[in-house]
């Protein structure tokens, strides 16, 4: 009986372990087509009205709207940039370095420089994107297929 529960245990824990590791590459891909979302909104309202940043980045999705708010407390757009994305913890170094560059081309003062910035960083993040649904698609489902076989072998040793 204790060996039957012991084996489940260990298959449940495991499998929520895989599972939990996907939901991690899954959510990351989701913040930076979020963030990318955001962008090409932020770079419209400076392409047609050329508005200040904290107001562009008012329609630009929660990363952008985050930021605004940090904006209009008195920060500088690269520190509020900066922050809000230091406080996802899904992204990894690299996409923070990536956010970082962006948020240092903030402090362009005419409207071509900020068009000229975003698309950039639109741009890197296609790309980014792209390696997020790769990581997704082998890294991710190899963590819940490797816990569920991981878990079996040691559920037949339990046995």
């Amino acid at each position: 009986m204790f060996k039957i529960i012991g084996s489940m245990v260990v298959l449940l824990s495991a499998t929520l372990l895989g599972m939990k590791k996907y939901n991690d590459f899954f959510e990351r891909r989701k913040i930076l087509e979020s963030i990318r979302d955001g962008s090409m909104q932020v770079e419209n309202s400076l392409r047609c009205m050329c508005l200040p940043l904290h107001e562009s980045f008012i329609g630009g999705g929660e990363f952008f709207k985050s930021a605004a708010k940090k904006i209009s407390a008195g920060m500088l757009p690269e520190e509020a940039v900066r922050e809000t994305a230091h406080n996802i913890h899904t992204l990894n170094s690299e996409d923070l370095q990536l956010i970082e560059r962006f948020a240092l081309g903030l402090c362009a003062q005419d409207c071509k420089g900020q068009l000229a910035n975003i698309r950039l960083f639109i741009n890197e993040l296609d790309g980014k994107i792209a390696h997020a649904t790769n990581e997704l698609n082998t890294r991710g489902k190899l963590y819940v297929k490797g816990s569920i076989l991981t878990a079996a072998a040691i559920v037949l040793l339990l046995v």
